[in-house]
């Protein structure tokens, strides 16, 4: 579990510096949300909700305004993403990459309506058509790299550190 700390820790680090490099207009891919979903559909809700909490209260030390705002949102995202994708069969890059699209979704749909209720924002509309489907789309795309390396992480767990003799 440390381990994935520390990949989050990484991923958000990189996701600050280098993916600026890779922004189309105002559009990123949010890596450390990516990894939050493909942990949820690899290691189930309860391991999508720790990582999307860390994820959210690193991003809220870091960026925030509301210490827990972002925590809340990305737990909530974490853990629906993986509550309701316990029965799919997730091996095709293609589901990966659905599930991923509308993790995001539901991640930018929850912060929209909780940025409303807070009075952050007035017209949501203004964020979703410019900023939501094409962040969406990035994810969408990056997402099959990263599940196939925790898919990887997870065998090199198992292999070496959970070998009954």
């Amino acid at each position: 579990m440390m381990a994935y700390v520390f990949i989050m820790v990484i991923l958000l680090v990189f996701q600050s510096t280098v993916m600026e490099l890779f922004k189309i207009g105002e559009i990123k891919p949010d890596l450390p949300l990516v990894f939050a979903l493909c942990c949820s559909l690899v290691k189930g809700e309860n391991m999508g909700a720790f990582m999307g909490f860390v994820n959210g209260i690193l991003e809220d030390i870091v960026y925030g305004r509301f210490l827990g705002f972002n925590a809340l949102i990305k737990f909530l995202t974490g853990y629906i993403q993986g509550y309701f994708t316990r029965d799919i069969f997730k091996g095709p890059a293609i589901i990966t990459m659905s599930l991923t699209f509308l993790g995001t979704l539901v991640y930018n749909i929850i912060f929209i309506f909780l940025s409303l209720i807070f009075k952050e924002i007035t017209n949501p509309w203004y964020f979703f058509t410019p900023i939501v489907l094409p962040s969406a789309l990035f994810n969408m795309i990056i997402s099959p790299f990263v599940y196939y390396a925790i898919v990887k992480i997870e065998r090199f767990f198992d292999y070496y550190f959970n070998v009954k003799y």
